[in-house]
């Protein structure tokens, strides 16, 4: 089984869907440093809390949770409960796949 990339999320659905989402983010190359910051976690090479307490990487979270927050601040309130709910109900389905 791979490592956890977070010690303390013990929840293998988010733990997976965490790794898919770093997997996803190695691979996009418009943003080189959120790229590569992805692959070094990944790799081993650094952990997430060190990336984001870093120089270099900890500026990626800084601005994508600045985007991220934005983004969610400006959506309609139905919207943003429709949302909410799908995502609360997709890790429902992922958990309950797991459990089979």
């Amino acid at each position: 089984m791979d490592r956890p990339l977070l010690r303390s999320l013990r929840d293998p659905v988010e733990q997976r869907l965490l790794r898919e989402a770093l997997e996803e983010q190695a691979k996009d190359d418009r943003d080189p440093l959120a790229r590569d910051m992805a692959r070094d976690v990944l790799a081993g090479n650094i952990t997430l809390y060190e990336a984001v307490g870093s120089s270099v990487y900890g500026e990626v979270f800084a601005q994508r949770a600045e985007e991220h927050a934005r983004w969610w601040h400006d959506l309609p309130d139905d919207e943003r409960e429709r949302l909410y709910a799908e995502g609360r109900e997709a890790i429902a389905r992922e958990r309950e796949e797991e459990s089979r």
